[in-house]
């Protein structure tokens, strides 16, 4: 997965998103070690930075670990299924703030339009 410049998330959200999509899935799996940050930077398209931001929204929430000089692991138990739904639930949310989003841009165009016309 690389990050979208269209969607209204920033990068370090997607990132974390898709993390937590993984773990939530168990395509991560508890006590599994996560690749370097360079590497996950590489895979993402984005800079490290980000990568560090998204880790850190996944280590406040309890999904990962940090151990200093051995890297970044998943939490032995990371996810419930209460998460797994608020996930699904949060990305229902953004489509629909998307489409709003697209909607609203529509009639801009559409009223950017109109005014060029009358000056």
């Amino acid at each position: 997965m690389t990050v979208s410049p269209d969607d209204p998330r920033n990068a370090y959200e997607q990132v974390a998103d898709d993390l937590r999509r993984k773990i939530a899935s168990g395509g991560l799996k508890a006590g599994q070690r996560l690749d370097g940050n360079a590497k996950m930077a590489e895979r993402y398209g984005v800079a490290a930075m980000t990568i560090r931001h998204a880790l850190d929204i996944l280590r406040s929430e309890g999904l990962i670990v940090s151990q200093q000089g051995r890297g970044t692991f998943i939490a032995s138990d990371p996810v419930t299924t209460d998460s797994t739904d608020d996930v699904g639930t949060m990305a229902d949310e953004l489509g629909q703030i998307k489409a709003a989003l697209d909607l609203i841009n529509s009639r801009l165009d559409r009223l950017e339009s109109q005014v060029r016309e009358r000056s």
